[in-house]
């Protein structure tokens, strides 16, 4: 099953592609882009973590949100603003 522009908004990183997941592209993406932040020598491949997360785990945040809206928000969106205040 190839990749179509529909299937990610749907399935994130568990869309099926090639021989695997966007996951494992995604994975590769990040190496990438740390090994290359740190050989300009800078402390930049910090502001990659929470990316590296999400890819580690497969998991987006999108997907957190859905999982309290089905679960402890009981299909509310109300306690977006209290949950996730700044």
């Amino acid at each position: 099953m190839g990749l179509t522009p529909s299937d990610v908004p749907k399935s994130g990183l568990k869309t099926p592609f090639r021989d695997g997941l966007l996951r494992h592209v995604a994975e590769d993406v990040v190496k990438l882009a740390k090994d290359g932040l740190e050989r300009r020598g800078f402390k930049e491949s910090g502001f990659l973590n929470e990316v590296a997360e999400v890819v580690r785990t497969g998991v987006t945040p999108a997907e957190k949100l859905l999982e309290m809206y089905h679960g402890k928000w009981g299909q509310s969106v109300d306690p977006v603003f209290e949950e996730l205040l700044y």
